[in-house]
């Protein structure tokens, strides 16, 4: 798994270096991850005094859901988001700040960054986020101060890709309809996502939520070079990695939502609803994955919790 451990959420991985590189040391705190874990400890501790259920992300971001979207998350930081907002000091509740914003998701903090790359377009919900995914260590005047917790109720109203996102999804979903002819592939069912799948092996076991933690596993190959494997992986649940559909590319995120436990499916993912322009490489910088590749990808489900 660890070869190929890039292959995993390019959005996370970008919201950690952000985090990693604008964070300075104080006298206070030397790491910045020790403010963190009081953070979150912070947070978690408010969250069970008050019987709040809420998701627990990796990066220490609570997202309590209020209603779950049901359409794609932002694809990445990229992607221009829609959102209405009640911005409040955490845990008093005092609010600093409301409205609605619009804007590339990039333009906002590391905390929106994340929790919009995994939280379904029109859901409402509150987020907890601490002060290193949000003003750090600077903070931001005149009303918040530094190391400051934040809490948003928010409602995710739109994510949309870029005219020249739209341009490539249209290049790669008529590619894949052209294999799919030219291989005379009929039992293919198409997502109004924008992938296409076949279920080769129906499962019997419970159902694929978003933030289901999933034991699979996923073998990566290229539409051009269809028999050739570039990458296999099984992803386990872990402590810090929670492996749910919400923590992968958005093909697979889809994906995984048509199986069950036990089920088994063949995946056609545009390169947009993949890894992109950017492609991916495995952990010796290698690229095993091209720039706008589109990919068809195998997933076997071993267990749901």
């Amino acid at each position: 798994m660890n070869s190929v451990r890039r292959l995993i959420s390019a959005a996370l991985i970008a919201a950690v270096f952000v985090f990693n590189g604008c964070i300075d040391s104080t006298d206070d705190i030397e790491d910045p991850n020790v403010q963190l874990q009081k953070d979150v400890a912070a947070i978690d501790s408010y969250l069970t005094s008050n019987f709040i259920g809420a998701l627990k992300d990796p990066s220490g971001i609570r997202m309590e859901i209020i209603k779950l979207g049901t359409k794609l998350p932002a694809r990445t930081v990229n992607t221009t988001v829609d959102v209405d907002y009640v911005g409040k000091i955490f845990p008093d509740g005092a609010t600093f700040d409301q409205g609605n914003a619009k804007g590339s998701l990039k333009s906002f903090i590391t905390g929106w960054q994340i929790a919009f790359t995994k939280l379904p377009v029109g859901t409402q919900a509150r987020l907890y986020i601490p002060s290193g995914w949000a003003y750090g260590t600077t903070g931001r005047a005149p009303s918040i101060a530094a190391n400051t917790t934040l809490q948003f109720d928010v409602e995710f109203n739109e994510a949309a890709i870029s005219d020249t996102e739209k341009t490539q999804f249209t290049k790669d979903t008529t590619a894949i309809d052209k294999y799919f002819d030219d291989n005379s592939i009929t039992n293919i069912t198409k997502d109004t996502t924008g992938i296409s799948y076949v279920i080769t092996q129906p499962g019997s076991g419970p159902a694929i939520t978003w933030y289901a933690k999933v034991n699979f596993k996923i073998t990566y190959r290229l539409l051009t070079s269809p028999t050739t494997v570039v990458a296999t992986v099984t992803q386990t649940p872990s402590e810090s990695f929670h492996s749910r559909p919400v923590d992968f590319i958005q093909g697979i995120m889809i994906g995984l939502q048509k199986l069950t436990e036990g089920g088994k499916a063949t995946v056609y993912i545009p390169s947009g609803l993949g890894f992109g322009v950017n492609g991916a490489t495995d952990s010796n910088g290698s690229q095993v994955i091209g720039t706008n590749a589109n990919l068809i990808v195998d997933l076997e489900v071993l267990d749901v919790q």
